[in-house]
């Protein structure tokens, strides 16, 4: 009964599938160059590919396939190659063939890549004639080695654009006949048919490149078939594994789940099962992928995607430090405000006695009102100020650009960083604004401070920095003292 079965299963099959003369792959998302030729070398590294599958499993003659693929890009990755193997029996039937493909990547753009792919091949079927059972054992059938082959053409043609990307192939191009016996009144033959293969594929990259859902559709046709449709969706988290879904019409659906056990090797398995009209009997199958990428890869998906988000861990950990620093400086800024302001109103006050005390003694000394006016006339700033860019009235010699950076004494600083980068950034800002400005690095504590004067006292500074430069700049300031 499960003869008649298998035997009617694979009848209906030929009505969609031109008897599955091409090889069914339940993982065909991991080797798309095994269809496609054009796909050869189309990801830039070089793998090692291979499959087996196990067809409706427990029925004794059901389809069982193995493939071995090997992939690779030279030529700066213009140029990829691949060699595809594989043996497909079912019952007393089987196939074996073996590739080699060839694909040219030419750039149309920074994001466009269009692949032509051609390969060549031999195809070998045989019968295994210990397993028939005849009525008749003179039959002319049985004695000739029933074992021929032929040569064969693929073609194929890839379109990328960014993460979208849609493929044609044509396999079993020439459509050759291979003759199995000529014993009877007319040749024992059978025909290769010329299929057409169209994929597309969309890559949605999910955190930074870390996880990409790609859905994909596969259409596959013959002359004088019904086309068939596979229609997937793959979930690669690129550090650990994988998980997909397929369904394949007229057919089945599968289950895909593989797991990435290092950067380079990974193994997969696919569980179908069958929706036909004999999915009860059929059952299910199975199937194994294991793929090898070698390490002399350039473009290895996994180690750069590794790379880049050790890269953003650093960066973001780099803005925190960087966010921290500047808090606890701002901190450290209305303590050094506060400390200031007390200072600066004792010495005004100071100042202010010695004032009074030096107006009473030149009354006493009676030129009080001549010494007052004398006092008025006095000028109330230096004769040697200057103007630089917007921010004028300080001596020349105070002016950032005519200050050596890091050199000893008393900073009115507008910024301070963790990165040299954003310290010059901010101190191009000023300059661009006509406000004198140059940045150094603190050995003591690495930090990078973006300055605009400099003073020989603490006091002339604190003086500076406490009247925004004379009314003339309108951001934060503090004194960042070098010794």
């Amino acid at each position: 009964m499960k003869k008649i079965i298998l035997l009617s299963a694979v009848l209906g099959c030929s009505g969609t599938l031109a008897a599955q003369q091409l090889p069914l792959y339940s993982h065909l998302f991991f080797a798309q160059a095994m269809v496609n030729p054009a796909k050869s070398g189309a990801a830039g590294f070089s793998e090692l590919v291979t499959m087996h599958r196990q067809q409706w499993q427990g029925m004794e003659g059901a389809p069982e396939t193995s493939a071995l693929l090997f992939n690779g890009a030279t030529n700066k990755e213009r140029v990829g190659y691949s060699v595809y193997a594989f043996t497909d029996a079912t019952d007393i039937v089987r196939r074996s063939g073996i590739y080699g493909h060839y694909a040219y990547h030419a750039q149309l753009s920074e994001n466009a890549v269009l692949s032509f792919g051609l390969g060549a091949g031999y195809v070998n079927n045989t019968f295994d004639m210990a397993s028939i059972r005849v009525k008749n054992e003179g039959d002319p059938f049985l004695f000739p080695s029933n074992t021929n082959g032929s040569l064969d053409i693929n073609a194929g043609i890839n379109l990328k654009v960014e993460n979208f990307q849609m493929g044609v192939a044509v396999p079993q191009l020439l459509q050759p006949t291979i003759t199995y016996s000529n014993n009877y009144d007319g040749p024992v033959a059978f025909h290769l048919i010329r299929h057409y293969v169209v994929q597309t594929q969309y890559d949605l990259p999910i955190q930074k490149d870390r996880m990409t859902l790609s859905p994909m559709v596969v259409v596959r046709a013959a002359n004088h078939v019904t086309p068939q449709v596979d229609a997937g969706l793959m979930f690669n988290m690129k550090e650990y594994g994988y998980l997909g879904a397929l369904y394949r019409s007229n057919f089945g659906a599968s289950a895909q789940i593989g797991v990435h056990l290092t950067p380079l090797l990974t193994l997969g398995y696919a569980h179908d099962f069958s929706t036909n009209t004999f999915a009860t009997s059929l059952g299910v199958s199975n199937e194994f992928i294991l793929t090898y990428r070698f390490g002399d890869n350039k473009r290895n998906d996994r180690i750069e995607a590794e790379i880049k988000r050790l890269k953003d861990k650093q960066r973001q950990a780099d803005q925190n430090n960087e966010k921290l620093l500047n808090e606890k400086f701002e901190e450290f800024k209305e303590e050094l405000e506060a400390a200031n302001k007390k200072q600066l109103e004792a010495q005004t006050e100071q100042l202010a006695q010695a004032t009074a005390l030096k107006l009473q003694e030149a009354g006493a000394q009676g030129g009080g009102v001549r010494g007052q006016a004398a006092q008025r006339t006095t000028p109330s700033s230096p004769s040697n100020t200057t103007t630089n860019g917007s921010i004028s009235g300080y001596s020349a010699d105070a002016y950032a650009d005519r200050v050596a950076p890091g050199s000893a004494g008393y900073y009115v600083t507008a910024g301070v960083y963790g990165e040299q980068e954003n310290a010059d950034k901010m101190a191009q800002k000023l300059k661009a604004q006509g406000i004198s400005a140059r940045a150094f690095r603190d050995p003591k504590n690495n930090m990078v401070y973006v300055y605009l004067l400099k003073f020989g006292s603490y006091e002339e500074a604190s003086a500076a920095r406490q009247s925004n430069l004379n009314g003339q700049y309108t951001g934060k300031l503090w004194v960042k003292v070098i010794q």
